[in-house]
């Protein structure tokens, strides 16, 4: 097992800028008021059905929103393609919201994205298809070649660091470039690394997020193919995603960018800037249980809880709400329930839980960063979201304060965590600005 924790104190690391998209929504407040009257985004998508997916619902980006997304980058991005637009939305929006200038002189400042990497298109999946001698196992590649083969720039709009440089450029950020892809837990272990930088006093300020379109064919159906998704079944589809219900049957995947811009304390005082919150706490543990899911006593969650709560000097007592991860599907739930009653013992029933994934869907690499921007929120406005379609737990998830409707909670610390497939698991500490 590795842990990846810090030791000793370093410079205090705020939040000074969050921007988010989501959907149909273009900003942090505008979704975190949607979730906070009960609604979803999860719908059919307009092409699964077509496609034959077996999962015809998802949290996708609106196409029309897509567009103006896609039509607002400058031209000095160059081509980004359908993840990195939205990363340029969400990190354009908190850069601005910051009030940072629009490009770093003097400071060192970093850029830390996760995005999985895209994969391909049914129109071109069909194109490459055409070309293949299944019974021989074999791709004539010169005669795919020859009628034109993959757009030219399609290589570099598919690489999740391609965002990630082309916003250091703009922003004049490039003293410290990461691209994470860890999984569901990529969104988490950016901002998480971010924050280890600011507080070793190596960097002053950074861009930390994630942006994921996988609302996709083969994304789909690889997800379907190892039983992570939910089965449609012509349910309504914004009841299917259940994150800690007895009912729960799997995730409903998503698309989305968040972003949130941290700079040490020194450094956002000195500019007079607007302090959000605090990043108390980080720890990133990697296990290898199984692929799918970890163990199922929640003993590898809880030691990673445990290691972001010590980095911040708290204790389980000082934590007044968390963020699930709670993907909805039987593996995740189960473990991370037994690792909050191990952590939290019998407190654990009054620390209001919430799963953001009920209504937004799983947006993999960014779930973890859109949740922590909700978290910050949640700081600010002294309110906890609920978690949609919770109405009964199993022997595991009962105990837990699950949240189910908007409720107001004097909220001082925020534990959020992101658990990926592979056994990398990251838990974040957001804390109220002080």
């Amino acid at each position: 097992m590795n842990r990846q924790t810090s030791d000793g104190a370093g410079h205090e690391v705020v939040v000074t800028g969050i921007g988010l998209v989501a959907g149909r929504l273009t900003d942090p407040e505008s979704l975190f008021d949607h979730l906070a009257q009960g609604h979803t985004l999860i719908a059919e998508h307009p092409l699964h059905k077509e496609w034959g997916v077996p999962c015809a619902v998802s949290a996708h980006i609106d196409p029309d929103v897509r567009q103006t997304l896609a039509d607002a980058v400058p031209e000095e991005a160059g081509p980004l393609g359908p993840a990195g637009t939205l990363a340029w939305h969400a990190a354009a929006q908190a850069w601005e919201r910051s009030g940072l200038p629009r490009r770093l002189q003097a400071e060192r400042g970093g850029v830390f994205l996760a995005c999985n990497r895209m994969v391909m298109e049914p129109a071109e999946l069909a194109g490459l298809a055409a070309h293949i001698d299944f019974e021989g196992g074999a791709l004539d590649l010169d005669g795919y070649l020859d009628e034109g083969g993959p757009d030219p720039r399609r290589y570099e709009q598919i690489q999740p660091d391609t965002a990630t440089v082309r916003l250091a450029d703009y922003f004049g950020a490039a003293g410290v470039l990461e691209t994470h892809a860890d999984a569901c837990a990529a969104g988490g272990m950016a901002i998480g690394s971010a924050y280890r930088y600011i507080r070793s006093g190596a960097l002053d300020v950074a861009l930390a997020g994630g942006a994921e379109s996988l609302t996709t064919l083969t994304s789909v159906t690889a997800f379907y193919g190892v039983g992570a998704l939910a089965p449609y079944d012509g349910r309504d589809a914004g009841r299917i995603s259940r994150p800690f219900d007895k009912d729960r049957s799997g995730f409903v995947i998503g698309d989305g960018a968040a972003f949130l811009v941290l700079e040490s304390r020194a450094h956002a005082e000195a500019r007079g800037a607007r302090i959000l919150a605090r990043v108390a706490g980080y720890a990133g543990v990697t296990e290898a249980v199984k692929m799918t899911s970890s163990s199922r006593d929640g003993a590898d969650y809880a030691e990673c809880i445990r290691a972001a709560l010590a980095e911040a000097g708290l204790t389980p007592g000082d934590i007044d709400h968390v963020n699930a991860h709670g993907t909805s599907t039987e593996a995740n739930d189960t473990c991370e329930a037994a690792a909050l009653h191990t952590v939290f013992g019998e407190r654990a029933a009054r620390i209001p839980v919430t799963g953001n994934k009920s209504a937004m869907g799983h947006s993999l690499a960014n779930s973890g960063a859109a949740e922590a921007v909700l978290s910050v929120l949640s700081l600010q406005r002294q309110a906890v979201l609920p978690t949609l379609n919770f109405t009964e737990p199993d022997e595991v998830t009962r105990g837990l304060d699950i949240v189910t409707e908007r409720r107001s909670a004097p909220v001082s610390a925020v534990l959020s965590n992101s658990f990926g497939f592979g056994g990398q698991n990251c838990s974040l500490i957001l804390a109220k600005a002080g």
